[in-house]
């Protein structure tokens, strides 16, 4: 009587184990079209508040010895 029972017990464990697994496999098919796309692009913007300015004075002169 008991091998019965422990029988129907396992095996309607097991079948809810294969629902469960089917049904996460075919939600995550469903799902994974929209959750993992990723839209990339090349643009890139640069915001400033402050603009900045560099002045560079050069000479062309060279003063060698002790005479100019």
């Amino acid at each position: 009587m008991k091998k019965p029972v422990i029988t129907g017990i396992c095996i309607c464990i097991g079948l809810i184990a294969i629902v469960s697994v089917f049904s996460i496999m075919s939600s995550d098919v469903e799902t994974s079209d929209d959750s993992t796309q990723v839209d990339l692009s090349d643009e890139i913007t640069v915001i400033s508040s402050e603009s900045k300015s560099f002045d560079i004075g050069l000479s062309e002169n060279l003063d060698v010895g002790d005479t100019p």
